[in-house]
């Protein structure tokens, strides 16, 4: 059962303590954040958090602005049928805390997140070994598509949820 709520914000709508909080959640779950994340962060198009009632944040998803170099190579190394230019967005940076698995929040700020972008077209990578975000991904109209590849030292498949 959800606890708490969920705000969206366009990152400049954000607060500086809001950023930050979704900085620190995206370098615990993603230990290849890699350096310019808060540029990245800054740039993304929508942010999701999950506040539960006594322990503050503890889930997170964004709708982000990948460049087209990123963009380009993700499709190329997956081999994917697909053209990278018509997926101007990603959906990532999908975070909870592992008291908070099992209620179904990913899924939630997932779908809070496609519900308000205005582009169909969506991508998301994940770890091949990352079997509840995949669950997540189909549940929200995304296939697998071409094949795994690596990146930053991770293996991930590509998954797209077309027009």
């Amino acid at each position: 059962m959800l606890n708490g709520s969920t705000i969206l914000r366009q990152p400049n709508n954000s607060t500086e303590e809001q950023r930050h909080d979704f900085a620190r959640l995206v370098r615990q779950g993603f230990r290849t954040a890699g350096a310019g994340l808060d540029s990245r962060i800054g740039a993304a198009r929508c942010l999701a958090f999950h506040y539960a009632l006594l322990d503050g944040l503890v889930a997170i998803a964004a709708l982000k602005s990948p460049d087209d170099k990123y963009r380009r190579d993700v499709f190329k190394w997956a081999s994917s049928p697909e053209s990278y230019a018509d997926y101007a967005v990603e959906l990532g940076w999908v975070y909870v805390e592992p008291t908070y698995r099992e209620s179904r929040i990913a899924t939630r700020l997932c779908e809070h997140l496609l519900s308000i972008t205005t582009i169909d077209a969506v991508f998301a990578t994940t770890r091949i070994d990352n079997a509840v975000m995949s669950r997540v991904l189909l549940t929200c109209g995304f296939d697998k598509v071409g094949t795994p590849f690596l990146y930053r030292e991770e293996q991930l498949a590509l998954y797209l949820r077309p027009c």
